[in-house]
């Protein structure tokens, strides 16, 4: 049970994580202020008075001077259609004064005005993330679905009734639907403003927030309720309660507001929607990586594997929780989509997605250890297909930068690592050969198939130069005590997994990227020690069962060929590093080189 004193954006976090894409967001004309951007009445009352000023008219004080007037002058109310007719004859005429109001010159641009807030970018980072996927904004501007693009995101937009035929179902809209339920500023037809327009909503636009306010949580921000009598009353004849509604706004909320939040049994939050969308995706974050950093979740995960295993018969939950996370990492939204992010932020990007997967996909890794090493051939199949799945990327899906791209095949490097290792620490060599030449995936550039595991190196899909080191030290925690006996024993796993993987990438004419192996030697002549483990494995010669297995095609020959040439290498490497002005270090070993730099 949540602490009553528990601050509001930490209890949302907590219901957006224990149920992802439950949850709606309604933005009012509040949420855009921080941007620069006028309210729709702040653009009718602008257009009114440049009406007035062609007519050489004056406008009365107050704020319903310009409605006052131009219902006296013109005996009808002002509606955008009949303001942008009298200001412009033409349709590109009309939409020229529209886009002054909503998309910033050269100079606004400079300023950061009428660009994504805090607000929005808040949003599109729970949207990315797979916290929320429904957004319903009372505004005219593109502010919400700008921030979700910049996230590589691409969603659906509804702008008029009919955009509603044919709409996926909300609960699929995996990268977010934008519903402009007062029209959009692209489609002047589709503004509605006035209070007979506001009155009520067409038959299809009912029935869509009657599922929304019945079927989702609700968090509200930046409307006052006091304009909109169709959407209050759509909030009204709602009587379910399925989840929280929180109402964040600075000042204290109107009578209409207060009725609608007691009769949802709402929470109010005194804060604007920067701050408090803002807070509450960062305290998801902090869920997220507070989640992963406890021990006992996984622990009590691979106790319950292992029981499992342990049994009789088929192990039909460890079955569906396998598929069940393989699937959930293969639908998600940073996997699934691109991102163009501004050059400065690309680094933090990448680290935060970086460490999003991590957490994301500890779960999967850590069961798949547990099954492969204590598991069989039928239980492989649990998870063995899920690394091709989690390696195939559709890279057509928007452009975006190559190190948020590559990092979409994060899953796969973990997954195919965890299994890998273990696999080795078990001595299940058929399976470890099966892991190194069976799945296969598509080489970006020159588009050939070739195996998963030649493209799934750390550095390759991490995208650091001590990617390596962090995939190591990720599965350490998860192996050491859960999976084999201590330290060493996974040490010992990880180098001879890692250094075959290479003689995959190398065999596979795919440069081998920088490694996390122990090396031993003199200058000119540095070694990984798991060449000599190999060497010794295969002195029995074509018998070994990595051989029978099918490992770089049984080829005793082929083996040595890249094994030469990765030990080669990456003798080179440490010269390199170790011969650097006033680097001479010319140790003998053991030394990981990769610390070096």
């Amino acid at each position: 049970m949540v602490d009553p004193s528990t601050e509001p954006h930490v209890k949302l976090a907590l219901g957006l994580r224990a149920v992802p894409g439950g949850y709606a967001v309604l933005l009012g004309a509040g949420a855009s202020v921080s941007a620069g951007m006028l309210s729709a009445w702040g653009v009718q009352c602008d257009l009114i008075h440049q009406i007035a000023s062609a007519e050489g008219a004056e406008i009365p004080d107050g704020d319903d001077g310009p409605y006052d007037w131009y219902m006296e002058r013109f005996k009808r109310e002002p509606a955008y259609d009949t303001l942008l007719a009298d200001l412009s004859g033409t349709t590109s005429g009309r939409q020229g004064l529209l886009r002054s109001y909503f998309e910033p010159d050269e100079t606004e641009r400079e300023q950061g005005i009428k660009q994504p807030a805090d607000a929005h970018r808040a949003l599109a980072r729970l949207v990315a993330d797979g916290y929320v996927r429904v957004i319903i904004t009372l505004n005219f501007d593109h502010l919400v679905e700008d921030a979700l693009r910049e996230a590589g995101l691409r969603p659906t937009i509804i702008r008029r009734p009919s955009d509603l035929t044919g709409m996926i179902p909300l609960h699929a809209q995996r990268q977010g639907v934008v519903i402009h339920l007062h029209g959009d500023y692209l489609d002047p037809d589709s503004m509605r403003n006035t209070p007979e327009e506001l009155k009520e909503y067409e038959q299809e636009v009912d029935k869509l927030l009657d599922q929304v306010f019945d079927e989702y949580g609700l968090i509200i921000a930046g409307w006052s309720a006091k304009y909109d009598p169709a959407l209050v009353k759509a909030l009204k004849r709602c009587p379910t309660r399925r989840f929280d509604t929180y109402w964040a706004d600075p000042y204290p909320l109107s009578t209409a507001a207060t009725e609608l939040l007691e009769q949802r049994q709402g929470t109010y939050v005194p804060a604007d929607a920067d701050r408090f969308l803002t807070r509450t995706a960062d305290a998801v974050t902090a869920l997220a990586e507070r989640n992963r950093a406890n021990p006992q979740n996984i622990a009590t995960a691979i106790a319950t594997a292992k029981r499992e295993l342990s049994n009789d018969g088929p192990a039909i939950n460890l079955h569906d929780t396998l598929r069940r996370e393989a699937a959930r990492l293969a639908d998600h939204p940073l996997r699934t989509v691109t991102a163009d992010i501004p050059r400065p932020e690309l680094d933090a990007e990448h680290e935060r997605r970086l460490a999003e997967w991590e957490s994301e996909t500890e779960t999967l890794a850590a069961l798949a250890a547990v099954t492969t090493y204590w598991g069989n051939d039928t239980t492989d199949r649990y998870w063995f297909a899920d690394i091709e799945r989690l390696a195939t990327i559709t890279w057509g899906t928007g452009t975006g930068q190559r190190p948020l791209n590559d990092l979409r095949r994060a899953p796969a490097t973990l997954l195919l690592h965890s299994a890998g290792v273990a696999a080795v620490a078990a001595e299940r060599w058929p399976l470890a050969a099966r892991l190194l030449t069976g799945p296969s995936a598509q080489e970006m550039v020159r588009r050939v198939d070739m195996p998963a595991a030649a493209l799934l190196g750390p550095e390759t899909v991490l995208g650091l130069h001590t990617s390596a080191a962090r995939v190591h030290g990720y599965l350490k925690p998860i192996f050491t005590g859960h999976v084999v006996a201590n330290e060493n024993a996974f040490t010992e796993a990880w180098e001879r997994f890692e250094y075959l993987r290479l003689l995959v990438q190398e065999d596979a004419d795919n440069y081998i990227s920088t490694p996390h192996l122990l090396v031993s030697g003199m200058r000119g002549d540095y070694r990984p020690l798991a060449s000599g483990w190999l060497d010794r494995e295969l002195a029995s010669g074509d018998q070994h069962p990595l051989l029978r297995a099918g490992f770089l095609g049984g080829d005793l020959e082929r083996i040595t060929t890249a094994q030469k040439t990765v030990d080669s290498r990456i003798s080179g490497w440490v010269d390199q590093v170790d011969g650097r002005p006033g680097r001479m270090i010319n140790r003998s070993g053991p030394f990981y080189p990769d610390e070096l730099s």
